[in-house]
């Protein structure tokens, strides 16, 4: 991706008229659906509501993708109402975007239109709305993402919320 970064011919190319919306889209459903995404999310969840593994912080590289969709799934598990949680998901624009400024400068510099690179740099509600479809299209809901996605049965699901829920001291 970087070298589609530092080139902005091939980024208009490769992410320009909206395949970088598809691809997102694309890895949005996959993040939802795939048997490894399945297999990783159940074992980050069951290990969230283990007791020794928390406090947790969980992250990754942008902290938007597979991050967004994790903490997505956990807020709508606990009952936050859907507007909400993608006024957190859209939070990323505003928290990650102007970290990026340099490489928006650089890539504008070289001739690059920088909005090429603000739906692969940051988040659209779209991608979301994506990952919700695929879940209710394969799960019919968030709990049954959890149940039959997951594998995590009614009482997991019930030490989860508590786990996110409850006030631990902190040390």
């Amino acid at each position: 991706m970087l070298e589609v970064v530092r080139n902005p011919a091939r980024a208009a190319d490769a992410l320009g008229h909206g395949q970088a919306v598809e691809l997102f889209h694309d890895a949005y459903r996959h993040i939802v659906s795939s048997t490894s995404a399945l297999e990783a999310y159940r074992r980050f969840f069951t290990d969230l509501a283990a007791e020794p593994t928390r406090p947790a912080l969980f992250h990754c590289t942008t902290g938007k993708d597979r991050t967004g969709w994790a903490a997505a799934a956990a807020l709508l598990l606990l009952g936050v109402d859907e507007e909400d949680v993608f006024a957190d998901y859209l939070l990323a624009n505003r928290d990650l975007l102007p970290a990026f400024q340099g490489l928006f400068e650089q890539f504008t510099a070289a001739g690059g239109d920088p909005e090429i690179l603000k739906p692969v740099l940051g988040v659209d509600p779209s991608y979301l709305h994506a990952a919700l479809d695929e879940m209710r299209r394969h799960f019919g809901s968030i709990h049954g993402y959890f149940s039959d996605g997951l594998g995590l049965d009614a009482q997991a699901q019930g030490e989860l919320r508590a786990a996110l829920t409850r006030s631990e001291p902190h040390p």
